[in-house]
């Protein structure tokens, strides 16, 4: 009986130590609001609520402070960003889902038996290569590269190499260059989530669109479209809350003044560029420091507004109309007269598809040309005496944050996912209100965090790697509560039911069988944190801090204590200080073979999941 209630007290108290780690969610976007708005309340008391959301004045050394201006620019870049990204990710996802080959053949009908013998050699070479894995993996690496690196990218070839000539005043900054660098940051959201939202669509839609005489054009696009449309709106919203929570990209490429987006070529400032702005010289507990922090809250509201907004888009796609669409197929005239269309949709798919792997190509090229030269043993790796600036104190740093962060961040994320996958009833509103709030906290910008983390770890820390790592906890917590969800969703019950009948308590199960099943999965939430953690930058220049690279040294960087810089942030420094660009790109090199590493572990690591179902 002691050995009995022994047990059932640690399964009780294990699942409830599981509900506190996925409530967890819960207090972090409530501890977000409240102390930001908290600090924001000064401004708002002596500027005036409806004065600071509506003047259009931005004069710190007069106390004058309005938003409208920038809240403006936000919405005119991330309108224009979601139509263009949107429109390219979609037909991207639907190129990759259905016309996408797996394999490359080449057709040679000549006689001549040399190109016959080297056709034939190249197509058992390309027979190796899967066209489809190739273009996940494109995806995946846009979406891991730093956003710095696009903000280089964006100013050096954009502007300087093109849209300078274009503007009258030849400045090349402004509202365009804002929206294609946004644009081109958004596809891989909205191309991932749109090509899970048409896989996800029953297949008998298509093969029976197929079955009543529609080619493959019609059916996607008359059928399997029409029923994946609200996952693909919930895509293109979850696109515009990436696109307005961008910070370091949109910064080097906005322009940086106060002005109403009349035009292409009107330089501006977008809400988070100008917090970073002016955040580094703000004196604390000023008005500005406060004016600062209600941008920061307005900003969070309108993320707020916009993720919660993907829970009102219906999850499943109506029979009626379904079958109003199917049986409507059956006319062949009808689709005769409509066919075109569709077709050149289908085209389209594909040369949207041509633009994302150019544009990855493009981003590459200019990374490597750039950075390779001046890559050094020096650079990389001098110590303390090395004449010149060194990446040693940011690996350093770099190393410690991911450290501090996973042993902080993986104990809760896979406790509340244990929780959500093994304890919680299917369809209880507890567990949606705690997915509810998974879902806010990924969708808040990284610039909110910063300053989350400003006003309350970097006061209880100092600004030090303690306070970024605490920061950072919370920006990975909803990839790792995901990752490890899905990992446990896919182990088999009779793996569970065989552990009860040899009479296995829950927790025991768990931690003997089911976790050591989903391990891949865990490793792959672990591959993908790290990385977020080294390509993110504004939420932690306000926590551990930004050194500057003249002064930063490898004996300072060794104790956690002190300020330091990241990679994403000490390349950020290049830039912003004017110092060194030659080193910038040879950091933003170095960030590029780090993301490049990190996916071809998760792509190997998923490749034996999936050789072992």
């Amino acid at each position: 009986m002691t050995k009995v209630s022994s047990t059932k007290v640690k399964d009780v108290s294990a699942k409830y130590l599981f509900i506190v780690c996925a409530c967890l969610s819960i207090f972090a976007v409530f501890g977000i609001i409240i102390y930001i708005l908290a600090a924001s309340i000064p401004a708002f008391r002596e500027v005036g609520f409806f004065q600071f959301l509506f003047g259009t004045k931005w004069q710190f050394n007069t106390d004058t402070y309005g938003v409208l201006a920038m809240l403006c620019a936000t919405l005119v870049v991330t309108i224009l960003a979601v139509i263009l990204g949107g429109i390219i990710g979609v037909f991207t996802a639907v190129f990759m889902v259905f016309w996408c080959p797996d394999k490359l053949h080449i057709r040679y009908r000549g006689k001549n038996k040399s190109m016959q013998n080297f056709v034939a050699w190249m197509n058992s070479w390309l027979s190796k290569i899967n066209l489809r894995t190739i273009f996940d993996q494109i995806i995946k690496l846009l979406a891991g590269i730093p956003s710095v690196i696009y903000g280089y990218f964006g100013i050096i070839v954009l502007v300087q190499g093109g849209l300078v000539n274009m503007d009258p005043y030849h400045r090349g900054f402004g509202v365009l260059a804002t929206c294609i660098v946004l644009s081109i940051m958004i596809i891989p959201t909205i191309t991932s989530l749109t090509k899970n939202a048409l896989e996800a669509v029953p297949a008998q839609y298509f093969e029976g669109a197929l079955a009543m005489g529609n080619t493959k054009a019609q059916a996607v696009f008359r059928v399997v479209f029409p029923a994946a449309r609200s996952g693909i709106i919930s895509a293109l919203i979850l696109g515009i809350g990436r696109a307005v929570g961008e910070t370091m990209a949109v910064q080097m490429v906005a322009g940086g003044s106060v002005n109403f987006p009349t035009g292409f070529f009107i330089p501006i400032r977008p809400l988070t560029v100008n917090i970073n702005m002016e955040m580094g010289e703000v004196v604390p507990g000023s008005l500005h420091e406060s004016a600062l922090m209600a941008t920061g809250f307005v900003l969070l509201v309108l993320v707020l507004i916009i993720t919660l907004s993907v829970n009102l888009v219906p999850k499943e796609f109506k029979g009626k109309r379904g079958e109003k669409v199917l049986h409507g197929t059956s006319g062949e005239v009808v689709y005769r007269k409509k066919g075109l269309i569709p077709e050149i949709l289908k085209y389209f798919g594909m040369v949207c598809a041509a633009i994302v792997a150019i544009a990855l190509f493009a981003v590459i090229l200019f990374i490597c040309i750039n950075g390779i030269p001046n890559l050094s043993w020096g650079f990389l790796f001098g110590g303390d005496n090395y004449e010149g600036h060194s990446l040693a104190p940011a690996f350093l740093t770099t190393f410690y944050i991911i450290v501090f962060t996973l042993i902080i961040a993986l104990p809760l994320g896979i406790g509340a996912a244990i929780f959500l996958n093994e304890y919680a009833k299917p369809g209880s509103k507890f567990v949606k209100i705690i997915r509810t709030f998974i879902d806010t906290l990924a969708g808040v910008p990284s610039i909110v965090f910063g300053l989350f983390g400003y006003l309350l770890f970097a006061q209880i820390f100092g600004k030090n790697v303690f306070a970024g790592a605490f920061t950072m906890v919370l920006v990975i917590l909803p990839t790792i509560i995901r990752s490890t969800e899905e990992a446990l969703r896919a182990v088999p019950m009779e793996l569970r039911e065989a552990s009860y009948g040899l009479g296995a308590s829950k927790i025991r199960t768990i931690f003997k069988v089911v976790l050591p099943s989903a391990f891949p999965g865990i490793a792959t939430a672990t591959v993908l944190s790290v990385g977020r953690i080294i390509s993110e930058s504004a939420a932690l220049i306000y926590t551990a801090g930004m050194m500057a690279v003249a002064s930063s040294s490898v004996s300072s960087a060794i104790d956690p204590t002190n300020m330091g810089s990241t990679l994403t942030v000490f390349m950020y420094s290049f830039f912003a200080e004017g110092l060194a660009y030659e080193e910038a790109y040879a950091t933003a090199f170095v960030l590029l073979i780090i993301t490049f590493v990190l996916n071809l572990i998760v792509y190997f690591i998923q490749r034996q999941v999936k050789k072992k179902r």
